[in-house]
């Protein structure tokens, strides 16, 4: 193929991967636009301040006041504060006898005819707008309809915050399958107590699936598991790249987190060794070997960690072959 040819060719293909990449930022960005945005007000009504709802809702405003959005001070709020910061001006709603249409309300968020999730969260993000709620817009939550109120329940006991129960058990109302997993033999101390979901995970968005590491996902195992971090003189590559490759840190049947057990997870990379092939080369000296009948049966049946310790990365060179050391056997 000549090699005008060859660069139209991949011009071509440059130009089509920018396009689609560009294209999906758009769609996406339009999405997130639709999704949070202010919702409207109710016509015509007018703030009528906190103690007008006190008339009715005495013991939610005496409640309220004691939490740490009722505390705040006049110079911390934008705009109103107290109840119609976030419900809206209440007027037409205490006009019409407390006609629940009438104001806006989050018992019933994403329902036909009230706030939709992203309008819920806009409400919020009037004042969150920095340090973790700077990256909510277009975050794994919200693009699937999760909003503030799902997690965070504002009318309740000071003592407990703002969640509507402690980790892990607010995680696992959605995510089941992740309850399972930390279940399985292999497992990070989540459910001994040791540790919570956001310990590595930051619910209001990250730039990395919601992760607390701004680049790599490796940086975030090595904050805990720092002997593995190297530099390494001989790197195994699937370490420097993604610890993920090998293991799922939510849980495992195998040991050690590993997605499958040795030397099957092994060999969806590497072949088997010439001791496990008939009549193969010895990879140091080149001569023919001729293996043990059962050796196949013998390699299946062991740990590529017996022999190949350091499968993290090691600095110490080969014994047996000089100026080596890629095996990692120490």
């Amino acid at each position: 193929m000549k090699r005008s040819t060859i660069q139209t060719l991949m011009i071509l293909v440059l130009i089509v991967s920018v396009a689609m990449v560009m294209g999906t930022c758009a769609s996406m960005k339009g999405k997130s636009k639709a999704m949070i945005k202010m919702p409207v007000t109710i016509k015509g009504a007018t703030y009528e301040g906190t103690d007008a709802c006190a008339d009715c809702h005495e013991d939610l405003v005496k409640a309220f006041k004691g939490t740490i959005h009722g505390r705040l001070a006049d110079f911390e709020v934008k705009g109103k504060k107290g109840c119609e910061s976030c419900h809206g001006p209440g007027s037409v709603h205490i006009e019409n006898d407390g006609d629940v249409a009438k104001i806006i309300r989050f018992s019933n968020v994403g329902q036909e005819g009230a706030i939709t999730p992203g309008e819920a969260s806009a409400i919020c993000l009037q004042c969150h707008t920095d340090s973790v709620t700077m990256d909510w817009r277009g975050n794994e939550h919200a693009l699937n309809d999760v909003t503030c109120t799902n997690c965070h329940k504002i009318h309740q006991d000071p003592a407990k915050g703002t969640l509507k129960m402690a980790e892990p058990e607010l995680c696992y109302q959605c995510h089941a399958d992740i309850r399972a997993k930390e279940n399985y033999p292999s497992h990070h101390p989540v459910r001994e107590g040791k540790m919570k979901c956001s310990d590595c995970h930051e619910n209001h968005g990250s730039s990395l699936h919601n992760l607390k590491t701004d680049e790599r996902i490796n940086d975030l195992c090595l904050k805990c598991h720092a002997d593995k971090q190297g530099p390494f003189t001989y790197e195994h590559a699937p370490v420097m790249e993604d610890c993920t490759i090998c293991h799922d840190p939510h849980g495992t049947v195998a040991d050690n987190l590993l997605k499958q057990n040795e030397p099957f997870l092994c060999l969806q990379c590497h072949h088997l060794h010439f001791h496990a092939i008939f009549n193969s080369p010895d990879p140091v000296t080149g001569n023919r070997v001729k293996p043990n009948p059962h050796s196949a049966q013998m390699a299946m049946g062991t740990r590529c960690t017996q022999c190949h310790g350091q499968i993290h990365g090691s600095d110490l060179p080969s014994l047996s072959t000089p100026s080596q050391g890629k095996a990692l056997t120490r």
